[in-house]
């Protein structure tokens, strides 16, 4: 079973409304994720030569891990929930980085960007929102509701058995609010990626 990762404060300035704070923080997730796809590209070269390799392996994951990305997997991945808690401000901070600076985040990502937020969306809605970032998650349902459509977003509808700012969607006029409200008026209702167009072609 691998370490889990130390906590890194300052991924937190990807989201700050300071450029320069913004920059630096992207600068240097730049330069680790640099330093962990070089580790990466070792590893497979490795493994081609002389099969799978531990310390290589472990090399790799400990440049990972100082990323936001492995923050982000390690609250998705923790079966403790003291430990998911402790690690689930990174997941929200991924979600809040994608929902500010969409085009800084699709140039650092490792991956898809939506494929991570599928997972975070998905951690979330099956195994509940620790409390402490509840009002978070409030938020981003809203701004989701607020902008236009991006990728996975129907997912933050299944999050509203778990955070409900129905206030704040009911000042919202437009179908997908509409549907949001249905969804809370429906608890038992189980959100997946065709319910928001079966809702809005039985309207």
């Amino acid at each position: 079973m691998r370490a889990l990762p130390d906590d890194q404060p300052w991924v937190f300035d990807l989201v700050s409304p300071d450029h320069a704070r913004r920059a630096a923080a992207l600068a240097r997730h730049e330069a680790l994720r640099a330093e962990a796809t070089a580790a990466r590209r070792r590893a497979n070269e490795i493994w081609s030569r002389e099969g799978w390799n531990r310390a290589a392996e472990n090399a790799y994951q400990r440049r990972l891990d100082q990323t936001l990305s492995g923050l982000v997997s390690a609250c998705c991945q923790a079966e403790d929930p003291v430990v998911r808690a402790h690690y689930a401000p990174y997941a929200v901070l991924y979600l809040r980085w994608e929902e500010r600076f969409l085009p800084e985040l699709r140039a650092s990502w490792f991956c898809s960007p939506w494929t991570t937020k599928g997972a975070v969306l998905r951690d979330l809605t099956r195994r509940g929102v620790p409390a402490e970032q509840e009002p978070d998650i409030a938020d981003l349902i809203v701004a989701a509701l607020r902008r236009p459509y991006r990728c996975k977003d129907w997912m933050y509808a299944g999050l509203l058995r778990h955070v409900a700012p129905a206030e704040r969607i009911a000042e919202l006029d437009d179908d997908r609010a509409r549907f949001a409200r249905h969804v809370l008026a429906h608890p038992e209702l189980t959100v997946t990626r065709f319910s928001y167009p079966r809702w809005l072609a039985a309207r």
